[in-house]
C-alpha cells in the first residue's frame, strides 16, 4: 500500500488553486499537474507500507492529534523547488497557521518514529504541490507569473482532522482512498 497522511482542502480552495494551475499551463510548462480533486497538504509520505502497519499508523495519528488542537490556516504565496535552478516542483505555501501545521507535523513525526517508522531527513516545509515540472519553455514568462502571484492568498481552511490516504496509481494519475480520518483535539 502506498500511503501518506494529509490535511484535506475544501472545494473553494481547490478551485482557486486549479485556476492558478491553468494560468501556468498557458505558459507552455511541461508538467504533471495535480488534479483539482487530488490537491492536499501532505504531512507524511510513507511510500510502500505493508497493510498490517495501517493500524499502527492510525494509532500514531491519534496520539499526535491529542497534542495538536484544531486550528485555521491560510494558503498562499507561490514558488518552486529548487528555488534557483530548473524548477522541478511548482507549489503554494501556507501563510497564516504555518507554525501550527509544523507543530502538528512534528508531533506526528515523533509518534511515528517511536513506533519504528523512518523519520523524514529533510525539514518539513508546509506546501501544496501544484505540478511536478518537467520543462519550462518560456522561463521569463514563467518567472513573471511567479512574481505576480508571490503574495496572493488562495483561501483559508479549518484544520479539524488528518487523513490517512492510500495512493492508487492508475494510467490517468493517482487516485486517493481515505483509510482513516482522525480528529484533532477540540
Amino acid at each position: 500500500m502506498r500511503l501518506f497522511i494529509a490535511v484535506p482542502l475544501p472545494p473553494d480552495v481547490k478551485a482557486l488553486l486549479s485556476a492558478i494551475q491553468q494560468e501556468f499551463r498557458r505558459l507552455a510548462v511541461q508538467a504533471a499537474w495535480v488534479r483539482e480533486s487530488a490537491l492536499h497538504l501532505t504531512l507524511k509520505f510513507f511510500g510502500e507500507i505493508p497493510p498490517q502497519q495501517v493500524e499502527s499508523i492510525v494509532f500514531c495519528m491519534e496520539e499526535a492529534s491529542r497534542a495538536c488542537p484544531a486550528f485555521s490556516l491560510t494558503v498562499g504565496g507561490i514558488g518552486v523547488f529548487p528555488p534557483r535552478a530548473q524548477p522541478r516542483v511548482l507549489w503554494v505555501g501556507v501563510q497564516e497557521g504555518s507554525q501550527r501545521i509544523v507543530q502538528c507535523q512534528e508531533a506526528l513525526e515523533t509518534s511515528l518514529t517511536r513506533a519504528g517508522f523512518t523519520p523524514e531527513e529533510r525539514p518539513f516545509r508546509p506546501h501544496l504541490t501544484l505540478a511536478r515540472v518537467k520543462r519550462v519553455e518560456r522561463r521569463d514568462d514563467f518567472e513573471a507569473c511567479l512574481r505576480r502571484h508571490i503574495d496572493d492568498t488562495f483561501g483559508g481552511l479549518a484544520v479539524t482532522h488528518l487523513e490517512l490516504l492510500e495512493s492508487q496509481l492508475h494510467p490517468r494519475g493517482a487516485r486517493y482512498a481515505i483509510l482513516a480520518s482522525v480528529p484533532l483535539a477540540s
